[in-house]
């Protein structure tokens, strides 16, 4: 389907420029300079929006050719959105896939919108009814995933604070014994890997002599 530059233009304007900081409370901080957009940077974003949100690509190349200043801000929110998810990706492929999800019904629910917006259509209202009740079922397993990575982190604390507790004798006497353990391999594999070159110059030195050629012995009429 084909929209005018202005509803081009609404979509990928109010509704990505005002993505998840609209739906999230708390005070408005200044946030930093972003870094110039760079061509690859630009690649990446168009390449990772047409392979994840098929519309919002269209949408972009409509925008592209009919109002290309206003594409570029667009492309700008994008690209901090799109790194960001890739980076989870080879961070932690489980988080990547959520990440991924919330961003792809985030986006059907921006572009719904700025067409509701044009036409208030109970059809496109219940589509987005139906991402809103997903995207909060996502949020919910986000934030449980959370709560787990926390609770493990705590229960890991509370082990180091329970070794803490130790006797000062005992604690001091268990690094001891690492920390002499590891010397002592280290020690070990040092020898190992002195005698290992020691006889690899033996040998290479036997080989040469052994390839030299004998000194000619002088005849008997030279004598």
């Amino acid at each position: 389907m084909l929209y005018s530059p202005f509803l081009v233009t609404l979509t990928l304007l109010t509704l990505l420029t005002a993505s998840a900081r609209a739906q999230q409370s708390g005070p408005v901080v200044a946030t930093p300079q972003r870094p110039p957009v760079t061509e690859q940077d630009r690649t990446e974003a168009q390449k990772f929006v047409a392979e994840h949100h098929p519309e919002l690509a269209s949408l972009l190349s409509q925008l592209q050719k009919s109002r290309p200043a206003e594409f570029e801000r667009a492309l700008r929110e994008l690209v901090p959105q799109t790194q960001a998810i890739q980076r989870s990706k080879e961070r932690s492929p489980a988080r990547y896939e959520s990440q991924l999800a919330a961003w792809k019904i985030d986006s059907q629910i921006r572009v719904l919108m700025a067409r509701w917006s044009r036409k208030q259509d109970p059809e496109t209202e219940t589509k987005v009814r139906e991402l809103i009740a997903h995207r909060q079922q996502l949020r919910r397993e986000q934030t449980q995933a959370e709560k787990q990575r926390l609770t493990e982190q705590l229960q890991k604390i509370d082990e180091q604070l329970q070794n803490l507790d130790q006797p000062e004798t005992q604690r001091i006497q268990a690094e001891w014994e690492q920390l002499s353990r590891r010397a002592t391999i280290a020690a070990k594999q040092a020898t190992k890997q002195k005698t290992n070159t020691t006889g690899e110059k033996k040998t290479t030195a036997k080989k040469s002599s052994d390839q030299q050629p004998a000194a000619a012995q002088p005849s008997p009429g030279s004598r």
